[in-house]
């Protein structure tokens, strides 16, 4: 195993050099950057990452708190945030907390513990005090604290595109489906919106509810059964993409024909909206411009620099090909949901 010995004598330079090239300290000339750098790859040499961070108070890592990372927006997210992590030169920690708070805490007292650099929280525990924890935080859609940077889509845009797609297909009884209304979550906003042109379009529209931290697809399915049961006259449904599908899974299980008898729109764009037949008409979330402004302004946080605000909302967008071809269907063919 190379040591920063063997990198000082391939590069030409003093052990010194290399030491404060490794922790950013001091003038060091272009040339001299690229010969230690040369070596560096030559060797395939790895700094001692604890001595490092004690020398430069910093370990280059981050943590991710998220409550099911088996949950397809999750997993999305964590994908695509640890590579924009990866590209600042940061390691990530994934810390899933598979809906427990008391797991949560634990957790955050390790990241603390172990000086991370800073943490994202998107999870949806409705009883920590995040305000008093001793480290850079940015919040991905989550309203954590007066004081947390807040990182969502435009939730407001996403429910008016829903509904007016809802609306142009002609539904006359529509229901929606949300998260747990204790969560304090910006995504609420998308279902007020929903409501509200809803009302002013004379529709009836019939809210209903999930438990706190509900992600599993198998209890979707027992919750859209009761739902399916007792609301044969609904022709019109806005939900987040897994309830969405568990819906047209269970309603064709009934015989209903998707989209002519009961149409579905989606929320969040993620990968298993694309494998469902019919297709699931859905609103986008901006997965790699969320991922990359959470890391900005954490980074930002991290090197103590000022942030310019404290919620930052990127625009959605309808799903290419799915909107317009559901919103037009009358197939008279349909398979079962391949679950």
């Amino acid at each position: 195993m190379a040591t920063i010995t063997d990198v000082a004598r391939v590069a030409g330079v003093s052990k010194n050099t290399v030491s404060r090239f490794l922790n950013e300290r001091g003038y060091i000339s272009q040339q001299t950057r690229k010969k230690i750098q040369d070596a560096i790859d030559l060797l395939h040499y790895q700094p001692n990452q604890i001595a490092r961070s004690l020398f430069t108070n910093k370990t280059n890592m981050v943590g991710l708190v998220i409550p099911d990372v088996s949950q397809p927006f999750f997993a999305t997210m964590t994908s695509k945030i640890e590579d924009e992590l990866d590209r600042r030169g940061y390691k990530m920690i994934l810390c899933n907390t598979m809906h427990s708070s008391s797991k949560e805490r634990k957790y955050l007292d390790m990241l603390t513990a172990n000086k991370v650099d800073g943490i994202i929280i998107g999870s949806h525990s409705i009883d920590i005090n995040y305000s008093g924890i001793k480290a850079p935080i940015v919040a991905l859609d989550r309203f954590l604290s007066d004081t947390i940077p807040v990182v969502s889509a435009d939730h407001a845009q996403g429910g008016l595109m829903a509904a007016n797609a809802v609306l142009k297909r002609g539904c006359r009884n529509v229901a929606q489906f949300i998260g747990y209304s204790k969560v304090r979550t910006p995504s609420a906003k998308r279902h007020q919106v929903f409501a509200q042109q809803m009302h002013q379009s004379g529709i009836p529209c019939a809210t209903y509810e999930l438990r706190l931290n509900q992600f599993e697809f198998a209890t979707y399915l027992k919750t859209v059964d009761d739902f399916l049961e007792e609301n044969s006259n609904v022709d019109g449904v806005f939900a987040s993409d897994l309830v969405a599908l568990a819906i047209q899974r269970q309603a064709l299980a009934r015989g209903v024909r998707i989209p002519d008898d009961l149409f579905i729109f989606g929320y969040d764009g993620s990968f298993v909206s694309q494998i469902a037949y019919p297709a699931l008409p859905t609103i986008v979330q901006p997965f790699e411009e969320l991922a990359k402004t959470l890391a900005d302004v954490l980074v930002r946080e991290i090197n103590g620099e000022q942030v310019e605000k404290l919620s930052y909302t990127l625009p959605v967008k309808e799903s290419d090909g799915y909107v317009e071809s559901a919103l037009s269907s009358k197939a008279d063919l349909f398979m079962p949901f391949p679950f």
